[in-house]
């Protein structure tokens, strides 16, 4: 069934990349996040 294949092959790279996303978004997001208690007390 080759059709089968390529639709498990598109969900496969689907999610693949929806990991990779959620991954790169986590690792951007984190040091923003720990950089802002450390700018509000250099404000305070």
């Amino acid at each position: 069934m080759p059709g089968q294949q390529t639709i498990t092959r598109t969900l496969v790279a689907a999610i693949g990349a929806i990991v990779m996303s959620t991954v790169a978004v986590g690792s951007a997001v984190v040091p923003a996040h720990n950089a802002t208690p450390a700018q509000s007390s250099i404000n305070v």
